[in-house]
């Protein structure tokens, strides 16, 4: 009985001693124990001090990695290109001061119906271009693939869309690439590079999951039985398929698991499913039977973050700024072709019905910055940095060829992400017209 009533008193004494330790020496809180990390989450990024995450998008950057020069005409003179992209990314990225860059497809734009443009189809030079360009600013940044990123001389040579985005996924995760986060995502769902960055604040809990979708390219492998032939690069697009965003789902549902509570969520991905169009139609129509000329109020003149609701054919839609330049939505394709029935894909209806998205940030129009809200969804364009796709043919052959001399669309998105969810969007805009500041610099050398 001695022997244990000893070992007891021993044992007390102890923890006492320990406990007066670790007080004396400043650990006076409990120690913290690791949150559980969601196995659908490819990377954790923790917000600021102040309780604010940064994230910078950047869209449509093509470059083409051309050196062809014509000393009569700049336009005509690729070389700049790229370097008038590095440029405006520069600074917005010096504005930004972002935590994260999300580049959302369409880096490069070589594909050979331009190549007797810029003479090269070289799709994974101009791509490790973009890449290395981009993690020179030793951020954290993060990919996603576009309908342009996979076109030109390695797909010629792979024969396989999926296999040269897999090529180009590689390079990203090379020793080459410092601060890269893209993650090849899961081979049993549509597409490659599909992944989840999750942000969480300083005390491990979760802020909010940035959802990466690969929103693909055009239709495959459509079967035309009047001319017997294959048709896959015809300007229908393609969408978030259903498996993937069954795989959406079965994360968030992970995540909110884990935070005991139904967390929401951000999502980019690079090609507008239907919905953008139909909610800047009807928000079109609905100023109009106001007797407003719309373009008056969907116009760089609105000051980006105003709000106007109106009631719509479709229910209430708020304005929140950006242009309507393109004067269409390149959106997921939905009608008949080669005989076959598309429906666009179900991802709005699935994101309305789920509830944990909040905002979808795209990419793919070049000239389109507009921003609605409708059935709870913010849907946004992000400004375009592109300098070539609307900019390669020379202008004889097709008048809307001067985005190297446009400004309006040109810029990035910054997201802030601060406490219980809140997320404030602004456009970072590009002013400056390099072409003419170039044209002046070779005149005044001549």
């Amino acid at each position: 009985m001695k022997k244990r009533t000893v070992f007891v008193v021993s044992i007390m004494l102890i923890l006492s001693v320990t406990a007066a330790c670790l007080f004396a020496c400043g650990e006076t809180e409990p120690i913290k124990k690791v949150p559980e990390t969601s196995k659908y989450v490819s990377h954790t990024m923790t917000v600021r001090e102040d309780g604010t995450f940064k994230i910078l998008q950047l869209t449509d950057i093509h470059f083409i990695n051309s050196e062809v020069e014509n000393d009569y005409n700049l336009s005509k003179s690729y070389k700049y290109r790229d370097e008038w992209a590095k440029e405006a990314i520069t600074a917005i990225v010096e504005e930004a001061a972002p935590d994260l860059i999300i580049v959302t497809g369409d880096s490069v734009f070589t594909l050979d119906t331009v190549t007797s443009f810029i003479h090269t189809n070289d799709n994974l030079a101009a791509f490790e271009e973009m890449a290395k360009f981009i993690d020179s600013f030793e951020i954290p940044w993060a990919f996603i693939f576009g309908n342009h990123d996979e076109e030109g001389k390695l797909i010629k040579k792979l024969k396989s869309a999926e296999l040269t985005k897999q090529v180009l996924g590689e390079y990203l995760m090379s020793d080459e690439i410092k601060h890269c986060l893209y993650t090849e995502g899961p081979e049993d769902i549509t597409g490659v590079g599909n992944y989840i960055i999750n942000v969480v604040n300083r005390d491990g809990t979760t802020n909010m999951p940035i959802v990466l979708f690969d929103s693909g390219s055009f239709l495959r492998n459509i079967y035309d039985a009047s001319d017997g032939e294959y048709h896959s690069n015809q300007h229908k697009y393609e969408w978030v398929h259903d498996d993937q965003l069954d795989w959406y789902e079965a994360a968030i549902n992970d995540i909110s698991r884990i935070e005991g509570r139904n967390v929401e969520s951000i999502v980019f991905q690079h090609i507008p499913f239907q919905m953008y169009a139909t909610v800047i139609d009807s928000y079109i129509r609905a100023l109009t039977a106001l007797g407003e000329d719309w373009t008056d109020t969907i116009s760089e003149n609105w000051t980006y973050g105003e709000t106007r609701t109106l009631d719509t054919d479709i229910g209430s839609v708020t304005y929140h700024g950006g242009i309507y330049n393109d004067g269409a939505v390149a959106h997921s394709f939905v009608g008949t072709y080669c005989g076959q029935n598309f429906d666009g894909g179900h991802e709005f209806e699935r994101l309305v019905k789920f509830g944990s998205t909040k905002y979808v940030f795209c990419g793919h129009d070049h000239r389109n910055t507009f921003s609605f809200t409708y059935q709870g969804i913010r849907l946004s364009y992000s400004m375009s940095i592109d300098y070539s796709a609307n900019g390669i043919v020379p202008e004889a052959v097709a008048d809307n060829q001067h985005i190297f001399d446009e400004t309006v669309q040109r810029g990035g998105t910054l997201i802030t992400l601060g406490e219980g969810s809140s997320v404030d969007i602004r456009q970072i805009p590009f002013a400056r017209n390099l072409y003419r500041e170039t044209l002046a610099e070779l005149n005044m050398a001549k």
